[in-house]
Order: structure tokens, then C-alpha cells, then sequence
């Protein structure tokens, strides 16, 4: 029980300081008076009664008088005196030492009151002290913080508005001063409604609102509505606090275009982009899916190793591992991938060291590669095909000269000395007679006449010359006819469906001396029976078809030089790449040859 309850307690119980105390000590005291005058009279009535009753009896007998007075008197008397006057007058004098008592008690306990009373107003003084400076400590804040702050009560209307938002909306505290919010910033968003609703009461509200200037520009802000309670739990009022977000807007916009650029150049990129992180993929652009032919939804559970070629991968692996350690490894490598569908590809790779998720990781940027890789090839075998093709040519020319110095040999010089014989011996024959003669010149003519034919047969070997005088048609029909006249166990098929102006002069050439390779080659290794020839439009392209049912071969034995040949397959394809053509060979073992070589013909020839 505290003092100040202690207090009241002894207050309630004795109360000798009030005035009816008083009054009733002083009525008490003329009780006392009372009680001594009956007393009084009391003795004297006895006393009377005593002689007038008794003293004619005991007239005589003063003794027994005297005994028979004074046992009366204290029979009636002592009684009277205590109850009339003794206990009363104990009673008032126990009353009066009790009030002094209490009255005593009561002086300490005002003592002390004013003495805890005085230390507890020292140090709610001392408390409001403090209170008040942190109010204003707190009321200096809000005045210089770089937030709008707006207290209102519960209907919308201001009743405080700091410096930061004279600044920000352009009216001052005793202009808005029972306003309401809504009206003075100007936004009716669910932000208002919701802060001012008993959902927002409950609540509170936070997010983005369009406000409005004095002047009446707008800007975007983030607003925070708080409810103020009362101590019964019930709302005053809302506390709003405003952000001008304009800048964090603007700088929003800056990184979504941003964003937007580069993710549009990452994902337009013709290059295969991705992130190496921990042994993982993070991240492949569009280009690079459909470089290893996954897809987007393929990335969470997609193995690099798996990508790359089992050859390939230690040599990545360990270069990828020295750029993550930073040791320094070449940027730029080149390796093999596997598509999804089981093929083969080159690919140009660069990695970068960069930050990712706060750890470190590789950016690569992948090119596909292949087709300059199957160019580098072809043009190593190229090289190495005319290589060995000029080295052949040389070969061949020599060869060449030895067959035609031999059939000269053989055919002309043997003819040319056979003429010489016959004409020496007409000329020593000097002294004959003229008819004789002349038939020992005219036997030369025959020899000179197969000679001549000789020199025609090897020069249309060489080059015939009714490519020059009748054209291409002819010279195929020509060519073909002592084909078969050669190798009679072969049948040739002719389809010849294009006219002779339709076949650009620059083409005849090459048309025929690829023929003519086709058909020798057919004739030494094919073993075949049936050849056919078809010269035609297809497609707006002309095409040369040589075709046998022989034995076949395995062009990649001749691309991998395991045949001994090969020299006139690579003559024939120069001879078709010369003017823009191509040379397609099917072969199988078993299954015959065919040779197609195709040029585009310019469009007046076509048309």
C-alpha cells in the first residue's frame, strides 16, 4: 500500500483534526459536566433520604448510623461516580490521547507527503523537461527533413505541415492549414481513398502517387500513410510522408532503355553469347541456342560437357579454369561442338572475366565457324589437289609429248621417210624414161595424203577443230561416235536437249574437255557397259550428265588420297568452278558413276 493510500486510510478512520471532531470533544467534555452534577445530586438526594428514613431507626446507634450511611452512599454512589463520571472522563482523556496520537501521525505523514510529493514534482518537472525538448528536437527534425510530412486527423484535414513540404508543393503551413489533403496535392488515387478509409485507418497505405504543384505541374511521389491512435485505440488522424521520386523515375526509365538496348543487341547478336559460372550455364542468348540446338528450357539441366566435343572439352576446360583463376590463359580458342542432332561443328570462341551473382565468371561470345573451317579445308586439299594436279600436268605433259613425238615417230616420220625414199629414188632414176617416172612420184601421193590424215587425226586428239568450225552439238556427236567405234563393248546414250546458241561460247570449252575426262575415266576403271551423255536446261542452269552402270568407288577415298587417282576428278571440278559452276559426283561401290556439272547461264540466254 503506498503512502498517499495509507494516508487517506488513517484520514478515514480517525479524523481528529476536523472541526466535528472538535465538536464532539466538547460535547464529550459537557457530559463530563453533566455526569459530575448528577453525580452530585445523586450524593445529596441520598444523603437525604438516609436521614430522613434511617436516622429515626438508628437514632440511638450512631455506630450503626455511620455503618449503614456509608454503606449506602458507596453502594449508590460508586457505581453513579464510575459509570456517570470516572468512564467517561477515561473515555475523553483515551478520545484526546488518540487525536494528539493520530494528529502526530498525521504531521509525519504530511511530511512526508510533501516531501515525495516534492521529489515526484522535481521529477515530472525534470521528465517534462526532456519531453518538451524532445518534442522540440523532434519538431526540428521534421522541419529540415527532406520528406514532405503532413499530419491530418481523420477527415483529410491538415493540421501540420513541415518546411520540406512548403518546398515541395509550393504552399505554406498557414495557407493549408484546414485544408485537406486531397485538395491541396491533388491526388484522388486509392492511395487517398485508402488512407482516408477505414482500411487505410487500419492499415495504412503505402505506393506511388501522381501529386500536384501549386503551380500545377505534376511529379511523381511515394507516399506512406500511417495512422495516429489514440490511447483507446481508436484513429485521430494520419501521418503522410512524401518522396519526389522524379529522379528515381527518370533513372527507372534510363535502366529499362537501357536494359532494353542491350538486351536487344545480346538477343539480335549474330553471335552466340552466354555465362559461365561454377560449371554451369547461366545464361545463352537466342543466337546460342540455336548454334548447339537446345532451347531456353534447356538451360537449368544443360552439361557444357555435353556441348562440347570429348576432344575438345580438356583443352577448354583447362583454359576456361585458368581465366576463372585469373593465371592469364588465351582469350580466343576454337573448338569442336556437338548439335543436338548428332552434327558436328567449328566454332570461334572469346571469354571475358567479369562478376556474376558476386562471384566470378566467364562471358563468351561464340561464332559458328564451320563453313570457313570446311573452306579451309577444301582449300588446303585444293592446294594440295593442284599440288599434286601441277606436278601430274607436268607429268602429263611430258607424257603427252612422248605420245605425240611417238605417233610422229610412228606415223608421220615414217611416212615423211618413206617420201623421201620414193623421191630419191625417182631422182636417181635420172636416165629412165619420163612415164616411169612419174609413177614413182605419183606412188608418194598416197603416203602424203596418210600423212596429212595422221596430222589431222593428232590434232583433233589435241583439240578438235570442229568444236571451232561446227560447234559444241557436233563435236559431242563426233566425240561419242569414235567412242564407241573405240571401245565397242560400250554403249553410249546420247540426249542432247538444248540448242547450240543456247550454250555460251565460254562454256564449250570446258563442256567438252570435262566430257571427254568423264568418259575416259568411264572407259579405263568403271567397267561398265551403258554410258550416258545429256546435255540440258535445268532450272535455268545448264548441265552436263555423264552417267555409267560400272563397278563405282568411294569419292572419299578420293578426297582422303587413299585411290591412286583422282587428278581427273579435281581437273574436271576447276574446270566447272572456272566459270562459276559446280561438280557433283555420286558414286558407290557397285553402283555405277555420275558426274553432273552445272553453270548458271546469264539471263539473255536464258530468256
Amino acid at each position: 500500500m503506498t503512502v498517499s493510500r495509507r494516508v487517506l486510510n488513517l484520514l478515514s478512520i480517525r479524523r481528529p483534526l476536523r472541526p466535528e471532531d472538535d465538536r464532539r470533544l466538547t460535547k464529550s467534555a459537557r457530559g463530563l459536566i453533566r455526569s459530575f452534577i448528577i453525580v452530585t445530586l445523586i450524593l445529596v438526594l441520598t444523603e437525604l433520604t438516609i436521614m430522613v428514613v434511617l436516622e429515626p431507626v438508628f437514632l440511638d446507634d450512631h455506630l450503626t448510623m455511620a455503618f449503614v450511611d456509608s454503606g449506602t452512599l458507596i453502594l449508590i454512589c460508586f457505581p453513579s461516580i464510575y459509570y456517570l463520571l470516572i468512564k467517561p472522563m477515561a473515555q475523553h482523556l483515551f478520545e484526546k490521547a488518540e487525536a494528539e496520537r493520530a494528529l502526530q501521525e498525521m504531521q509525519a505523514t504530511n511530511e512526508f507527503i510533501r516531501h515525495d510529493a516534492a521529489e515526484r514534482i522535481r521529477a515530472e518537472t525534470l521528465e517534462r523537461t526532456k519531453a518538451d525538448a524532445r518534442i522540440q528536437f523532434q519538431a526540428r527534425i521534421l522541419a529540415v527533413v527532406q520528406q514532405a510530412v503532413v499530419a491530418t486527423g481523420k477527415g483529410g484535414v491538415i493540421l501540420y505541415w513541415n518546411r520540406f513540404a512548403e518546398w515541395m508543393f509550393g504552399w505554406t503551413e498557414d495557407e493549408v492549414r484546414d485544408q485537406t489533403l486531397a485538395k491541396v496535392t491533388g491526388f484522388t488515387s486509392e492511395a487517398a481513398r485508402s488512407g482516408l478509409s477505414g482500411f487505410g485507418a487500419v492499415k495504412g497505405w503505402t505506393g506511388e502517387v501522381k501529386a500536384i504543384r501549386r503551380d500545377g505541374t505534376s511529379f511523381p511521389a511515394y507516399l506512406t500513410c500511417s495512422p495516429i491512435w489514440r490511447a483507446d485505440g481508436s484513429v485521430a488522424g494520419f501521418v503522410y510522408t512524401f518522396i519526389d521520386i522524379t529522379d528515381r523515375k527518370a533513372a527507372e526509365a534510363a535502366i529499362r532503355d537501357s536494359e532494353e538496348k542491350y538486351s536487344t543487341v545480346v538477343e539480335n547478336s549474330p553471335t552466340g553469347i552466354f555465362i559461365y559460372c561454377e560449371g554451369r550455364l547461366e545464361f545463352g542468348n537466342q543466337r546460342f541456342f540455336q548454334m548447339v540446338g537446345r532451347s531456353q528450357e534447356d538451360l537449368a539441366r544443360m552439361d557444357v560437357a555435353d556441348i562440347i566435343h570429348p576432344d575438345d572439352w580438356p583443352a577448354v576446360q583447362d583454359m576456361w579454369r585458368h581465366r576463372l583463376a585469373g593465371t592469364g590463359a588465351t582469350q580466343d580458342y576454337e573448338c569442336r561442338i556437338i548439335h543436338s542432332g548428332g552434327e558436328t561443328r567449328w566454332i570461334a570462341g572469346r571469354s571475358a572475366l567479369i562478376r556474376y551473382g558476386g562471384q566470378s565468371a566467364l562471358l563468351g561470345n561464340i561464332q559458328d565457324i564451320t563453313e570457313r573451317h570446311k573452306a579451309e579445308q577444301a582449300l588446303r586439299d585444293s592446294r594440295e589437289a593442284l599440288h599434286k594436279l601441277s606436278a601430274r600436268l607436268m607429268s602429263a605433259q611430258e607424257n603427252e609429248r612422248q605420245r605425240v613425238a611417238r605417233e610422229l615417230h610412228d606415223s608421220l616420220g615414217q611416212s615423211l621417210s618413206a617420201v623421201k625414199f620414193i623421191v630419191e629414188r625417182a631422182l636417181d632414176g635420172q636416165e629412165g624414161d619420163a612415164h616411169h617416172k612419174e609413177k614413182t612420184l605419183r606412188t608418194v601421193v598416197p603416203v602424203i595424203q596418210g600423212a596429212v590424215e595422221e596430222v589431222r587425226r593428232i590434232s583433233m586428239a589435241l583439240r578438235p577443230t570442229t568444236l571451232d568450225d561446227l560447234g559444241l552439238l557436233a563435236t559431242i556427236a563426233w566425240f561419242t561416235r569414235e567412242f564407241q567405234v573405240t571401245y565397242p563393248h560400250m554403249d553410249v546414250e546420247r540426249l542432247i536437249e538444248v540448242e547450240e546458241f543456247e550454250v555460251p561460247e565460254a562454256f564449250k570449252t570446258s563442256i567438252f574437255r570435262i566430257l571427254q575426262e568423264a568418259m575416259n575415266n568411264a572407259a579405263k576403271h568403271s567397267q561398265a557397259t551403258r554410258i550416258t551423255v545429256a546435255l540440258r536446261q535445268v532450272l535455268g542452269d545448264l548441265q552436263l550428265l555423264v552417267a555409267d552402270n560400272g563397278v563405282g568407288f568411294s569419292p572419299s577415298d578420293i578426297r582422303r588420297g587413299t585411290s591412286g587417282g583422282g587428278f581427273g576428278l579435281v581437273s574436271m571440278r576447276e574446270r566447272a568452278d572456272l566459270f562459276g559452276g559446280s561438280l557433283i559426283i555420286t558414286a558407290s561401290p557397285g553402283e555405277g558413276t555420275t558426274i553432273i556439272a552445272r553453270w548458271p547461264l546469264p539471263d539473255d540466254t536464258t530468256s
